[in-house]
């Protein structure tokens, strides 16, 4: 269903079917199917809406007159599922969003209810649009470095069994955010150059400072990219930590048994006239000479801190 916003001092919702001056500058959202009648766009643009706003990608195109624009925005609560895809036309008086999913409706009724626009145009509303889009990012992005942490507690104490995957999946979350921001950056950029001289020099100050913003959440989390890194080898390190001391007992162990085994093998021997074989406390003998070794190794450990 399309939804439609008028720009006085605000945005402003209106119904779908109010009649439209040509220069009134109106902010709409297009289903597929909606695009077709939307009569001040072209053909070759309705086109260019329709085969990009499913693409999982965000980028810009500058044109002469006008900009279109895709966006592939992650899903927060599920980082791995597919983007919400939408795509974006502006021009001197219209914003137009091709979406299905009822996305961008959302988002614009909550500029309308919010009240901020300072300037009633529509860059200035796709400039607002563009910030609630990244609203909360930077609390996302501290609960996921604040769930790193835990696991990263949780491999020095070894009090949870952290797996290769639980590295692998903050590594795929973190890759997916990173690309996110890197494009929107690109677009906010592209935006604030105003090359075709859309937008007055205000605006172009407007989506200067998102920029900014933009460059600001993707350090954060090319930070937690290499922090994911970090716990991936803190990971590593403990399993080879584990796997050493393991080797340490049974080399322990060895070794304690060693003097045992060349006492039995030198006893062991089937020579004819072998001195203590008839020794009538040869058995016991050979019992307690055993244990005091075992305990004199034993002590011997201990003090190198072997065992």
């Amino acid at each position: 269903m399309a939804h439609l916003y008028f720009l006085h001092n605000h945005l402003e919702p209106a119904p779908a079917d109010t009649p439209i001056d040509a220069d009134q500058p109106i902010v709409e959202v297009l289903n597929s199917l909606e695009i077709g009648e939307a009569c001040f766009l072209s053909s070759d643009t309705r086109e260019s809406l329709r085969s990009i706003y499913t693409v999982e990608n965000t980028y810009l195109d500058v044109f002469p007159h006008c900009l279109i624009g895709s966006f592939a925005v992650p899903d927060k609560d599920h980082v791995l599922f597919d983007p919400r895809c939408f795509a974006f036309y502006l021009d001197a008086t219209h914003l137009v969003f091709l979406d299905d999913d009822g996305t961008c409706a959302a988002l614009l009724d909550e500029v309308a209810s919010q009240g901020v626009l300072k300037q009633p145009t529509v860059a200035h509303c796709l400039f607002e649009f563009m910030k609630l889009l990244v609203k909360n990012d930077l609390s996302f992005l501290a609960d996921l470095e604040d769930r790193m942490e835990d696991v990263e507690e949780s491999i020095i104490d070894r009090g949870m069994d952290a797996s290769s995957r639980t590295m692998l999946t903050f590594r795929r979350k973190l890759l997916r955010i990173d690309t996110y921001y890197q494009q929107l950056v690109d677009m906010a950029s592209g935006i604030a150059e105003n090359e075709n001289k859309l937008l007055t020099h205000e605006e172009s100050r407007l989506f200067l400072v998102l920029e900014r913003q933009a460059e600001r959440l993707l350090k954060r989390s090319l930070t937690l990219k290499e922090y994911s890194l970090q716990l991936r080898e803190l990971y590593q390190t403990q399993i080879d930590l584990q796997q050493n001391n393991t080797m340490q007992f049974f080399t322990v162990i060895t070794t304690l048994f060693a003097p045992l085994t060349l006492l039995t093998s030198w006893f062991g021997m089937n020579f004819a006239n072998m001195p203590g074989l008839d020794w009538r406390w040869g058995y016991q003998t050979i019992i307690a000479v055993s244990v005091i070794l075992v305990i004199v190794e034993i002590i011997l450990f201990k003090r190198k801190k072997w065992l």
